[in-house]
């Protein structure tokens, strides 16, 4: 019941403090419900100066008049005003405004730019996505949303003035990096993969893809190679990805000891990769997953589908032709031209489905697909199984592939592939069909609840690092990315 009223709030904030603003009795209860529901500070106090200076700016105006009449005034604005905010409120009336802005939108949106109307639309799939193991996302469903559009430094300046104000709070500006206090750094940044991978006890191993470090080293031979991957269990083709990474870059899949070999030259020499298994299955999703210490259970906060980016073939059009047809494909149409040269001209035969990337990072155009609807009691409780077997681990995201949503939601049949910490984001507000109110809404929880986990485990004992030493963290990540070879 909590978290639905503290749902209905937050989505009804702007209305709520406006009218709490003009009924008399209301404004401390609200402000004091705020509170308790942990409304994000930022939005409250932004909403609440806004308010506040255009209802001190109206009364200052109406008291140029007589106290008798500016009182009777404010009465009647207010209490005209609130009215409004209750009409637009209902169904009916909002049903009207969609139909009058409807009406707008045809008449003018004919005369636009078809690259404009396409953005308007957030780029409608025009035909309907179908991978295995995922379910399927109809015809004319949005692929790129308005968060994509927005620049990365520009999209997170909310976020780092959140943090900062976080940071105040808690005293501390590096304290997420206590919120996992068996991960370096609390897995914020620059953390060892294999390391997270590592936490995950004997009896949840089962669940987790086989993986096993290298340094790579000028010397390796494929027969040592060879040798190296059979002593962990491993088989050919496997997966190799840098150790401290970001996004899947230079993540590669590998068919043999030779395939290997050739990656290892492109690799930073001296520097740690990971081999891991391919998991045959073909669905992917990541489950971020909260529990604060000294809590019996936890929740599954956030789990996305995501969708690797790709191609149909029509028999007729080339590979480069299909990528720019295809409206999520052609946003990162330079990295898959990249990736593909030497296959660009090539013709898929009619209904082939032509993979264009291994990774379904966003980074090289994967789709992204709230999930959260698919969280059942059964799967959580296989992850606080998991997290049982993890200790000092209370906040991060499990990144697994799954044979089917419906097994994955019985908590069968998928492998954990990577473990990420403090510095994951619940990814589902990337689905394009959110509002970017609605995704920074989301990001904003996210981060105040990482405060609030890592300030507890503080409570138990756990440091923070201190600013000197993340900003090593930060350089050492920093400086490895550019040096990795390209994913395919």
């Amino acid at each position: 019941m909590l978290e639905r009223c503290r749902g209905a709030l937050q989505r009804n904030l702007l209305p709520t403090l406006v009218t709490c603003r003009l009924v008399p009795g209301v404004l401390f209860p609200t402000y004091f419900a705020c509170g308790v529901m942990r409304v994000p500070f930022l939005r409250f106090i932004a909403i609440t100066l806004a308010t506040a200076g255009v209802h001190v700016g109206l009364l200052l105006t109406l008291m140029t008049s007589s106290l008798e009449a500016a009182a009777i005034q404010v009465q009647v604005i207010g209490i005209g005003c609130a009215a409004l905010l209750m009409i637009l409120r209902t169904k009916r009336a909002q049903a009207i405004v969609r139909a009058l802005f409807a009406r707008i939108r045809a008449v003018l949106e004919p005369l636009l730019p078809k690259p404009l109307r396409d953005a308007l639309h957030r780029n409608p799939t025009p035909r309907a996505i179908a991978l295995p193991g995922l379910p399927v996302v109809p015809a004319g469903a949005p692929t790129i949303g308005w968060a994509e559009r927005i620049p990365p430094l520009l999209f997170y300046i909310p976020l780092v003035a959140q943090w900062l104000a976080l940071g105040v709070r808690y005293r501390s500006l590096s304290l997420p990096t206590a919120a996992n206090p068996s991960i370096e750094a609390g897995g914020l940044l620059g953390e060892s993969k294999i390391a997270c991978m590592d936490l995950i006890g004997p009896q949840a191993r089962q669940w987790a893809a086989k993986s096993v470090a290298l340094v790579n080293r000028p010397s390796l031979t494929p027969a040592q190679l060879e040798s190296l991957a059979s002593g962990a269990g491993l088989s050919f083709p496997l997966v190799a990805k840098p150790d401290i990474g970001w996004r899947g870059i230079g993540v590669r899949l590998v068919r043999d000891a030779a395939d290997l070999l050739a990656y290892l030259r492109g690799f930073p020499a001296d520097v740690r990769l990971i081999l891991q298994e391919h998991v045959p299955y073909a669905g992917e999703a990541g489950i971020f997953y909260v529990r604060k210490p000294g809590e019996r259970h936890g929740r599954i906060f956030s789990m996305t589908f995501r969708y690797y980016p790709h191609v149909v073939g029509d028999g007729r059009s080339t590979l480069r032709q299909l990528i720019a047809a295809d409206p999520r494909a052609s946003w990162k149409a330079d990295l898959h031209h990249e990736a593909l040269a030497d296959r660009l001209d090539e013709v898929p035969e009619t209904g082939r489905t032509v993979r264009l990337s291994l990774v379904g990072s966003s980074r090289v155009g994967g789709l992204y697909k709230d999930a959260c609807g698919h969280v059942t009691a059964t799967l959580t409780a296989r992850f606080d199984e998991i997290a049982d077997q993890m200790p000092g681990f209370h906040f991060g995201r499990f990144d697994v592939r799954f044979a089917s949503v419906e097994r994955l939601a019985v908590g069968e049949d998928f492998r954990i592939i990577e473990v990420n910490g403090a510095g994951a984001e619940a990814i589902h507000m990337w689905d394009p069909e959110f509002k970017l109110g609605d995704a920074y809404a989301t990001l904003f929880h996210q981060q105040a609840l990482m405060f609030e986990v890592a300030d507890a485990c503080r409570t138990a004992g756990a440091q923070p690092l201190t600013a000197l030493e993340l900003v090593r963290y930060q350089r050492r990540q920093q400086t490895l990315l550019p040096l990795y070879p390209a994913s395919n």
